[in-house]
Order: structure tokens, then C-alpha cells, then sequence
């Protein structure tokens, strides 16, 4: 890896949620800068080059965000359509994906991208350990975190009512 691919790397690493996402990132981002570089003048490609990757991964991240957005509320929404219930079952329902959607959203970021890449996306703890370089037993304890979390969260506020 040449030294202007480790400072960019460096430079996306944070702003995405995996190195994978970074090396995605970095990969359009050159081919961006080629594109361009080919019918334009490019005073300073480095410069260009940072700007369209802080720019790309500016875009994964929302598109990620939407994404564990709509994946929980499609999940939760294609259990409560198996029967339909009645109309105070679909008001409780609702306040209550309201209340998971919330305590997700509290969960930190690693944490609740392990859990949805489980329980939505389907992928096994080894699949989600590899993505993330981490171990098998790390994985177990993001799951369990935030189904502990996720579940405290539901019983105080159902105390409060």
C-alpha cells in the first residue's frame, strides 16, 4: 500500500463502519478522480481525490443508517402482517416497535451493527466475527448486550405505564 492510500485510509477509517466500507470508499474514489481527471484539468489530484472520499463516505454512512432503519421496521412489520390483529393490538404493536426502534438506536454503534447484522440481515456469529475481525465469543457478547438492553429497556418503560 502505497503512502497516499495508508493517509486515506487512515483519513476514512473513522467515518465508516468497516475497513472494508473504507477500501470500498477509497477504491470509487480513485476511479472518481480517473473519470474526472480525464476530461479536466486537475490542479492538485490529492486534494480532489480526499474531497471525493470524505464525500463517498459521507454517502455509505447515510445509506447505511437507512438501511438498519428500514431493515428493523420492515422485520417488525412483516411479523405483525403473519395475522392481522386487532385495532388495539396495531396501537400497542406500534408503540412497541416504537420502544425497540428506540432502545436499537441507544445501542452503540458496533453493537447494534452486530445485532442487526444478526437477527436481520441472518448472518452466523463466525460470518459477523469475520467481517469484523474480531472473535466468535466478542460477537456472543454484542448479541447479548443488546438483547439485555433492548429487553431492559421494554420492561422499565412498561413499569412506567
Amino acid at each position: 500500500m502505497d503512502d497516499l492510500t495508508g493517509r486515506l485510509l487512515r483519513f476514512i477509517r473513522g467515518r465508516v463502519a468497516s475497513r472494508e466500507d473504507a477500501e470500498d470508499v477509497i477504491q470509487d474514489a480513485y476511479v472518481r478522480l480517473l473519470r474526472y481527471s480525464a476530461d479536466h484539468e486537475v490542479e492538485d489530484p490529492e486534494r480532489l481525490l480526499f474531497s471525493a472520499a470524505r464525500n463517498l463516505a459521507i454517502d455509505t454512512r447515510r445509506r447505511q443508517k437507512a438501511r438498519e432503519r428500514t431493515v428493523a421496521y420492515c422485520a417488525v412489520l412483516a411479523l405483525c402482517t403473519e395475522n392481522w390483529p386487532a385495532a388495539d393490538e396495531v396501537v400497542e404493536a406500534r408503540q412497541r416497535l416504537k420502544r425497540v426502534a428506540d432502545a436499537i438506536e441507544r445501542l452503540s454503534p458496533r453493537c447494534r451493527e452486530v445485532f442487526l447484522m444478526h437477527r436481520i440481515d441472518g448472518l452466523s456469529y463466525s460470518q459477523i466475527a469475520r467481517y469484523f475481525g474480531i472473535s466468535t465469543s466478542a460477537v456472543e457478547k454484542h448479541i447479548a448486550r443488546a438483547c439485555l438492553f433492548i429487553d431492559t429497556q421494554l420492561s422499565s418503560e412498561q413499569d412506567r405505564e
